[in-house]
C-alpha cells in the first residue's frame, strides 16, 4: 500500500456547494488542484491550493476533508484531526469522510477508534470499500484472522478489488512481509480464479519454503493456462 492505505481512501465527491457559481467555479478548481498536487506528493502547491479552496468554501465538507488529508500528508497530526471533525460535522454520514478519518486514526494506532468508523461506514452505501478498509487496519493492529475476514467479504465477486489485493501481496512480499503477503494471497485465492501473478507468487513461496512439488504443479498451471505470460517465461528461466 505504499505510504497509507488504500487509493480509494483518499478519493473525494464532487459534488455541488452552496456559493455563488463564480465562488463554487473558483473554489472547485482550487480543489481539485490541490488534489492532483496531493498525489503527486507535492505539497507545498497541494497546500497552497487546498487552503485557497477551504478559505472559498468552509463549509464544503470536500475542502475539509482535503485539507485534512494534507495535513496528514505533513505530519501535522492535531490539524488533521481538527479538519477531520469539521468534516464529520458538516457531513457526518458521508462515506468518504468515515473512511478517511478511519484511516487516520488506524495510522495513528487508535485501532478500536478506527474500527468503530469503519463500522459505521458499513452501513452506508460503499460497504465493500468500508470492509477492506477495515482488512488493512485489522492488519496493522496484528490481527490477522479478522482482517482475513473483512478482506475475503469485500473482495469477493470484485475483480478491481481482487487485483489491487494480489497487487498488495506482492508489493509485501517484495518488502519480506511474507506473512501479511501470504493472507492476502491466501485471499485472493479463495474469491478469484488463478491469475499468472497469483501462480507467480505461489511458486516464490514455494521456493521460499523448498517445496519443489508445489513449485512444479503451479509451473505446470501457470504453463498450460499462462504460457504467453512474463511469469512463465520468469519460471522457466528458474527465477524464483
Amino acid at each position: 500500500m505504499g505510504k497509507g492505505l488504500p487509493i480509494w481512501l483518499v478519493a473525494l465527491l464532487f459534488s455541488g456547494c452552496n456559493l455563488s457559481p463564480q465562488r463554487s467555479e473558483l473554489a472547485e478548481t482550487r480543489l481539485q488542484l490541490g488534489l492532483v498536487y496531493l498525489a503527486r506528493d507535492e505539497l507545498a502547491p497541494a497546500g497552497r491550493n487546498l487552503r485557497q479552496a477551504l478559505a472559498l468554501a468552509p463549509k464544503d465538507y470536500r475542502c475539509q476533508l482535503a485539507i485534512a488529508r494534507y495535513y496528514q500528508r505533513t505530519g501535522d497530526s492535531a490539524a488533521a484531526s481538527a479538519s477531520y471533525q469539521k468534516a464529520l460535522g458538516l457531513a457526518e454520514q458521508n462515506r468518504d469522510v468515515i473512511n478517511n478519518y478511519g484511516a487516520f486514526l488506524c495510522r495513528l494506532g487508535q485501532y478500536d477508534a478506527a474500527q468503530q468508523q469503519f463500522s459505521k461506514a458499513v452501513g452506508l452505501a460503499g460497504r465493500a470499500d468500508a470492509l477492506e478498509n477495515a482488512g488493512y487496519c485489522y492488519l496493522l493492529a496484528g490481527e490477522q484472522q479478522k482482517a482475513k475476514a473483512a478482506l475475503m467479504e469485500a473482495t469477493r465477486n470484485d475483480p478491481l478489488k481482487g487485483a489491487a489485493l494480489l497487487a498488495e501481496a506482492e508489493r509485501r512480499f517484495g518488502k519480506n512481509e511474507r506473512d501479511t503477503s501470504r493472507l492476502l494471497l491466501d485471499v485472493y485465492q479463495r474469491n478469484f480464479a488463478a491469475s499468472a501473478q497469483s501462480l507467480w507468487l505461489e511458486i516464490r513461496f514455494a521456493a521460499l519454503a523448498k517445496r519443489p512439488e508445489a513449485i512444479r504443479l503451479a509451473g505446470e498451471q501457470l504453463a498450460r493456462n499462462f504460457p504467453q505470460s512474463i511469469q512463465y517465461l520468469h519460471f522457466l528461466a528458474n527465477e524464483y
